[in-house]
C-alpha cells in the first residue's frame, strides 16, 4: 500500500473517486510521472457489461480517465498525490 498521511486509505481514495472527479499523481512502469482526472462515478462512467469469473487484482485500481474517455489502472504502490476536485 502507498504511503498516504495517517487518515488516508485505499478506501477513503475510493469512495472520492466514486463520489465525483479525482486528480491523480503517480508513477508509471516507465518511471514518468502521471497526472490524470479520474472518476469511479456511475452517471460518468460507460456502463458496460464486465466478466467477474476471477479475483480482482488489489494492487491496481482501475479508473475512467475524464479527459482521454477511457478506461485506465494504477498501482497503488505508486500513487504520489490524489486530490479532490468534484
Amino acid at each position: 500500500m502507498a504511503k498516504y498521511p495517517d487518515d488516508i486509505t485505499q478506501a477513503v481514495i475510493t469512495d472520492s473517486l466514486t463520489k465525483g472527479i479525482t486528480e491523480l499523481e503517480f508513477l508509471k512502469a516507465d518511471g514518468s510521472l502521471r497526472k490524470m482526472k479520474a472518476t469511479l462515478q456511475e452517471s460518468i462512467v460507460p456502463h458496460t457489461d464486465t466478466k467477474k469469473d476471477k479475483e480482482p487484482n488489489t494492487d491496481i485500481c482501475i479508473v475512467w480517465d475524464t479527459d482521454l474517455e477511457a478506461w485506465r489502472s494504477f498501482r497503488w504502490d505508486r500513487l504520489k498525490t490524489f486530490k479532490e476536485t468534484s
